[in-house]
């Protein structure tokens, strides 16, 4: 595949060399540049363009990028290989520069649009994009690029109608159910400060799927039990699971770690993420170092707030690592991976990523809800703080049976998980696969 890359182009280039007659020519758009790989958005971003290249389509790329995280060298990542072309779509309006009249003016129209189901142009995910005028940069592109399909992330759904009306089908990529998400935040904040802000997201989203989602050509969701969700939301979408998922040939099994280190990782910007450190911190691991005193607790991941920061450091035997530049190595060294959180986007990767390295997981229910992920046999399952910290210390107790969890939750993520079990799911019904 011959590879024409750009890193900040002018949109109205002339398209590059066509493909072989016949392709499908695909816009894929990203509101994040994917590199480097922070959160398990971006790895469910890349795992899709591979996944476009695999079934042989022409596959242009089309993000966006945010104000203090630079893209990585296009050439220094896989996109020179799986993308024909990659080309910037502008730099997001940040949040923080919102007015606090517009702030207002945005939420009273998601609260009456959402309670009365109209359509509107701005979306409670979308507020920082729709602001630079995406709908429009990413219909010139589809028309320069001459897409037959335009993939966008839910986020995005809203632009759906315009496309269409110029003739191009649309892919709709949802990483998880903006309704189910943005609920299970209002009703862990119910009667709280907030409160208000949060319903109204939940009434634009909730608009936001009933309305677009029959538009769409095609709707990529991560599970079975989301899939069934989308098909209440809108019985006449044609929904295709393609789960969250990694390549099982690049990722292998972890030998197991000889220290007693317990390890969480995540995004702290995300709340659950946060709140699911906290957890572990101050209820589960004090529980855990009452019967394995030498036991460590080890948090990754970037944007943990300065205050939270201090107190944690404060706990015996936890230790903050910030940013990790290689998740996998992190994993690696960790006995056991912890992963309380209790509010679900999608399917989380860095339970995949754990499963393909083989490594020992205690998790929340909420986290693996609906998933063919076995309590016992793939991995422990616990919610309440005596049963999660009592799983952990079982399996710190017991390398056999760590080793044990590893091996079935591999088999597990290559049955369901792996990039193959994916293209698998598309190549058996996708429009993706019409030629």
């Amino acid at each position: 595949m011959t590879s024409r890359i750009n890193s900040m182009p002018d949109i109205e280039k002339d398209p590059g060399t066509s493909p072989t007659s016949g392709t499908l020519r695909v816009l894929t758009v990203l509101p994040d540049f994917p590199f480097p790989a922070t959160t398990g958005l971006h790895l469910r971003m890349v795992s899709n363009l591979e996944l476009v290249h695999r079934l042989g389509c022409f596959s242009a790329l089309l993000y966006f990028s945010t104000e203090g995280r630079e893209p990585a060298p296009v050439a220094s990542t896989p996109l020179a290989q799986i993308c024909d072309e990659v080309r910037h779509g502008g730099r997001r309006f940040l949040h923080a520069d919102f007015s606090t009249g517009s702030l207002v003016f945005h939420k009273a129209d998601f609260l009456v649009r959402g309670a009365l189901g109209l359509p509107g142009k701005c979306y409670p995910f979308s507020m920082s994009y729709d602001r630079i005028g995406a709908a429009e940069i990413v219909l010139a592109e589809a028309r320069r690029v001459r897409a037959d399909l335009v993939a966008l992330p839910s986020k995005f759904m809203h632009y759906t109608v315009g496309l269409r009306a110029q003739g191009f089908g649309v892919i709709i990529d949802a990483a998880d159910v903006l309704t189910n998400v943005t609920a299970s935040f209002l009703k862990s904040l119910k009667g709280r400060g907030g409160w208000l802000g949060l319903y109204a997201n939940f009434l634009a989203s909730r608009t936001q799927e009933r309305v677009f989602l029959k538009e769409c050509t095609e709707l990529w969701t991560t599970s079975t039990a989301e899939a069934d969700e989308f098909l209440r939301i809108s019985p006449t979408a044609r929904v295709i699971v393609v789960p969250n998922s990694l390549d099982e040939n690049a990722i292998r099994p972890a030998p197991t770690a000889g220290e007693p280190v317990v390890g969480f990782i995540g995004t702290y910007s995300y709340t659950p993420n946060l709140q699911g450190a906290l957890f572990l911190a101050e209820q589960v691991f004090p529980r855990v170092l009452d019967q394995c005193p030498n036991a460590i607790l080890r948090l990754a991941g970037a944007d943990m707030p300065d205050g939270v920061a201090v107190k944690l450091r404060s706990l015996k035997n936890v230790e903050l690592l910030g940013p990790v530049a290689d998740s996998g190595r992190f994993m690696n060294d960790c006995a056991v991976l912890a992963l309380p959180v209790f509010i679900r986007g999608g399917v989380p990767l860095k339970v995949i990523e754990a499963m393909a390295r083989g490594k020992a997981v205690v998790a929340s229910h909420e986290l693996v809800d609906g998933l063919a992920i076995a309590d016992g046999k793939d991995m422990l399952i616990r919610s309440a703080p005596d049963d999660f910290a009592a799983a952990i210390v079982s399996l710190l107790g017991d390398a056999p049976f760590r080793e044990q969890l590893g091996v079935h939750a591999r088999a597990t993520f290559v049955r369901d998980f792996s990039i193959s079990s994916a293209e698998n799911a598309l190549r058996r019904g996708s429009v993706l696969m019409r030629r």
